[in-house]
């Protein structure tokens, strides 16, 4: 199997489109986001000590 790989500057990467829609998720409650992750057997529910470990790096909203 070989591997096409593709190099970008920053610049390039920065103008990508993400995959998924913040504006949705942050529409959607948290019953709302458990079912989709219940469903998903890719995905599992985060334990707080999980949660923990994550660090806020940019806060989406006001048009950003």
């Amino acid at each position: 199997m070989s591997e096409r790989i593709t190099r970008m500057s920053f610049e390039q990467i920065k103008k990508l489109k993400g995959l998924s829609n913040a504006k949705k998720v942050q529409s959607m409650t948290d019953e709302e986001i458990g079912k989709i992750i219940d469903e998903d057997p890719d995905l599992h529910h985060l334990t707080d000590e999980e949660l923990s470990q994550f660090q806020l790096v940019k806060e989406i909203g006001n048009g950003q």
